[in-house]
């Protein structure tokens, strides 16, 4: 799994399988164990119908490898003069056959040029494979973590409901005992409906986020299991421009040596066309009216390069060529912007969720604390203390909706910084 630096990571997800279990996982139902978020990229990876497309990929371009380096085909032919005219030329009486075979020949290294421009293709391939990987597992990392927040919520959420019921239990006990209004009543009621829709709608975002994870394995129904792990909060996040600096080490900025090879390679060529091939022939001719005499035929043939010396091609290559540098710099900065706008947004989440952590949690956890103390010594009422859990379970939201933020963000900056495979 990518970091951000290699000594500090930012968010973790901890995976509860040993990897010796991962292939095994992959083939079990999804219902009866917990799925990490190993497991959960390996099947994505397996089941991806782009990454297999590459296989028919690299063969096309095999293909055409070969066939760049193929020497053009020798032409036979066979020629008949002097025939099927008038007076001596009557039928055959004249006729001159020539039987002969021409061979063109290249000049300027083509079919070498050919081979190698060919051969860059393909290497364009291996960056569009690195490139489909990177986006693969940044979607599978940030649907992951949607579902592994998605199951907190829901124990929050069911730990809430819990709550406003034993509250609304204890106001009817005081409605009962006539220490309560039928307002307060009305009111736990309404309380324990709107958690209990909250629940639900909870319920409803699992669902989706599990159907969402499962559609990149290729199973969009199976929306019934569980996945592993924790989402932690580093006490420090890093610098930009330490995460500026590996942006040059990214696929997204790496595929494009091979495409500037690729235009290099395609100049070469249009340059090498400007030379003219020549042709030779050879081959026997027949005087039918000479007593079946015969000779040889021997001849060459050169273009004149008057007109066309295949510039308008080479022009075009060179601003592809050129044009390779300005996508370079426009998907650069682009990068950048992507990254500046999530680090950001990582930062302001690091905050929240740090001072959340730190002070709020803290005292909601002391104040439901002293309220449960003041309750056991008869000086604060049952509702107390029920209301001290509320704004306890109110902030672990706030912190787990903070966090969840966080870690989208850090999502998107692992996308990102992701270093390439391919050297």
């Amino acid at each position: 799994m990518h970091t951000f630096l290699k000594s500090k990571q930012i968010i973790s997800i901890y995976l509860c399988a040993p990897l010796g279990a991962l292939l095994a996982q992959t083939q079990t139902d999804l219902a009866e164990m917990p799925v990490s978020y190993e497991i959960a990229l390996n099947r994505a990876l397996q089941n991806d119908p782009v990454l297999r497309s590459f296989e028919t990929r690299y063969a096309v371009a095999e293909g055409q490898v070969e066939q760049a380096g193929l020497r053009p085909n020798p032409v036979v032919g066979v020629e008949m003069e002097n025939a099927f005219g008038t007076g001596p030329f009557r039928d055959v009486q004249g006729a001159e056959v020539t039987l002969g075979i021409s061979q063109l020949i290249e000049t300027a290294g083509k079919r070498s040029k050919r081979r190698e421009l060919a051969r860059s293709k393909k290497s364009l391939i291996d960056w569009e494979r690195e490139l489909r990987v990177a986006n693969l597992e940044a979607d599978v990392r940030a649907v992951f973590i949607d579902v592994l927040l998605a199951q907190k919520s829901i124990e929050l959420r069911e730990a809430q409901l819990e709550l406003t019921e034993r509250s609304q239990s204890e106001t009817q006990r005081l409605v009962e005992a006539a220490r309560s209004s039928e307002v307060e009543l009305s009111r736990s009621n309404l309380a324990v409906r709107q958690q209990d829709f909250a629940l639900q709608q909870a319920q409803r975002n699992l669902a989706a986020a599990r159907g969402r994870l499962a559609v990149l394995w290729g199973d969009s129904l199976q929306t019934e299991y569980r996945v592993t792990g924790s989402v932690q909060l580093d006490s420090q996040v890093p610098e930009l421009t330490a995460l500026t600096a590996l942006l040059p080490q990214t696929a997204y900025i790496g595929q494009y040596q091979s495409y500037f090879l690729n235009k290099e390679a395609s100049l070469t060529l249009e340059k090498a066309k400007a030379k003219p091939d020549f042709e030779v022939f050879g081959g026997g001719r027949y005087f039918n009216e000479q007593s079946g005499n015969s000779a040889f035929v021997v001849g060459v043939q050169i273009p004149w390069p008057l007109f066309d010396k295949n510039q308008g091609n080479i022009r075009s290559a060179r601003a592809e060529l050129r044009g390779v540098e300005h996508q370079q710099a426009i998907t650069q900065r682009e990068l950048l912007r992507a990254l500046t706008n999530a680090y950001q947004t990582l930062v302001i989440a690091h905050e929240e969720a740090t001072s959340l952590h730190a002070d709020l949690l803290p005292s909601a956890e002391q104040t439901l604390k002293e309220s449960e103390k003041a309750y056991e010594q008869g000086r604060f009422t049952l509702l107390s203390v029920l209301e001290s859990r509320t704004t306890l379970f109110e902030i672990r939201e706030a912190y787990l909706d903070t966090l969840g933020r966080y870690a989208a963000a850090q999502a998107q900056i692992e996308a990102l910084t992701r270093p390439a495979s391919i050297q």
